[in-house]
């Protein structure tokens, strides 16, 4: 009997041991997985991230990191830091509203927060004021093959603020929450987040904003390239100024997917809005499609390759690097050009109170096979292109008395009329445009250096030709 539980002990004793090397091993994985967001997270010009501090455990670990972010257009940076407690498997028991009850068999679970002893003191003084901002927390499981789902948490809150002019303002935020599932090694990403609700409320001045909503979903595919799907939504945002409407915006979303197509990638954006109310004009409902193909996948690759250093050239401002990018990019233009992309916009539709705007237009290149850099006969003999444009009068005097009225007196609305109807006279008398049941109308094509504008040829085929020896 002694013998036997001398075993037990001795077999229990092993199981903790191993238990206890595995987790510090799994641990260890954990350390390097951070270390490896921490170098990609730096790829990006705008934010810089460093571990200051990183406590290692046998069953859990806790790292300290610091993010800054650069506006390079003003030079301002924010720094904040956050708070990482990992949590090594293979068995974690943690209660959360995202996780089963029980163990569960994981790499590792890490809760992400913010560090308010380490952030700037208007942060600091900030998430005093809103308790809620602290307690916010992200919650990452890794699973044992090495995917991985991400839960993040803002609670709601309704606070009283005050501005840089010791002015009261309200806030009432709606909580905003998202879940993602990814998985690094395969390069695949799926997820969406919402935010219910959010209202500013400043002395007479009120603005809301209802039901923002997205989702993406993106995979490695051809060349390492990453493509997929995303979508962004706002059911509604209104303003109002004394109790008196000044903006409204119905039911607004944007949708883009990109794929590949043999050896190239085809995208697509479409934008969309019931209606839009401000500054003197209803505009609604309006619809823009856009699509690009046959985009060669070799030359996007390289491109998104270099796509990290240009980004940092570009926040650092003028240099000795500016033209060596300059170079870059136009080479990749022009490699793109050289497998005959197309761009075409199918849709554009806007309806309005004075009247409706649509048109469409398509851009293609005939491409030699080869970079076309530099050769601007060669691109412009290539080029295939056309468009549609249709606009009523009503709306086209609204634009162009608008645009022509920037810094005139008061009294001179006689004057911008005849000048926005002298401009509508130019274009019509240059054949550019044409009257048609109460609407300007325009469409053009253009081909191998031969113009075309309502009918009316224009030959500049003979500037496409090579000069000959005299």
């Amino acid at each position: 009997m002694k013998k036997i539980l001398t075993a037990l002990l001795f077999i229990c004793l092993v199981i903790v041991l191993a238990y206890g090397g595995a987790c510090y091993w799994v641990g260890g994985q954990a350390q390097r997985q951070h270390d490896e967001l921490i170098a990609q997270i730096n790829g990006y010009n705008f934010i810089e991230a460093s571990t200051k501090s990183y406590d290692r455990g046998v069953f859990s670990s806790r790292a300290l990191t610091t993010f800054t972010l650069t506006r390079p257009e003003c030079g301002d940076s924010i720094k904040f830091s956050l708070i990482n407690s990992i949590h090594h498997g293979p068995f974690v028991f943690l209660r959360n509203q995202h996780l089963k009850a029980g163990l569960q068999p994981v790499l590792a679970i890490i809760r992400t927060q913010l560090a308010p002893d380490d952030c700037p003191a208007e942060m600091k003084k900030l998430l005093e004021k809103i308790p809620e901002l602290q307690s916010s927390e992200a919650l990452t499981v890794i699973s044992l093959d090495g995917s991985a789902e991400t839960y993040c948490d803002v609670p709601s809150f309704r606070k009283t603020l005050t501005n840089d002019k010791n002015e009261e303002f309200e806030v009432q935020w709606g909580g905003f929450s998202a879940q993602s599932k990814f998985n690094v090694p395969l390069g695949e990403a799926v997820g969406s987040y919402s935010a219910p609700s959010l209202q500013v409320t400043d002395k007479d001045e009120v603005l809301r904003v209802k039901n923002i909503q997205g989702n993406f979903d993106s995979h490695r595919g051809m060349k390492g390239i990453s493509v997929g799907s995303m979508a962004f939504s706002i059911e509604g945002v209104e303003a109002f100024d004394k109790g008196e409407p000044s903006f409204n915006l119905n039911t607004f979303e944007v949708k883009a997917e990109s794929g590949f197509a043999g050896e190239t990638v085809n995208g697509s954006i479409r934008l969309v809005f019931d209606k839009l109310t401000g500054g003197g004009l209803v505009l609604g409902p309006l619809t823009i499609e856009f699509e690009a193909r046959k985009l060669d996948a070799e030359v996007l690759s390289r491109f998104e390759s270099m796509a990290p250093e240009l980004r940092k050239k570009a926040a650092g401002g003028a240099g000795a690097g500016d033209e060596a990018t300059d170079l870059f990019v136009r080479k990749i233009l022009g490699d793109l050009l050289a497998k005959s992309p197309e761009f075409e916009i199918k849709q554009l539709k806007i309806r309005t109170d004075k009247g409706d705007l649509s048109g469409r237009a398509k851009l293609a290149f005939a491409g030699l096979g080869e970079n076309m850099e530099g050769n601007l006969l060669a691109i412009l003999g290539g080029i295939d292109a056309s468009a549609e444009l249709s606009v009523s009068e009503a709306l086209f005097f609204f634009v162009a008395e608008n645009a022509l009225s920037g810094g005139s007196t008061p009294g001179s609305e006689g004057a911008v009329k005849h000048s926005a109807g002298e401009f509508a006279k130019g274009l019509l008398a240059q054949n550019i445009m044409v009257r048609e049941n109460g609407a300007f109308k325009s469409s053009a094509s253009y081909k191998r250096g031969r113009l075309s504008v309502n009918g009316h040829k224009m030959d500049f085929s003979g500037l496409l030709e090579s000069p000959q020896a005299e």
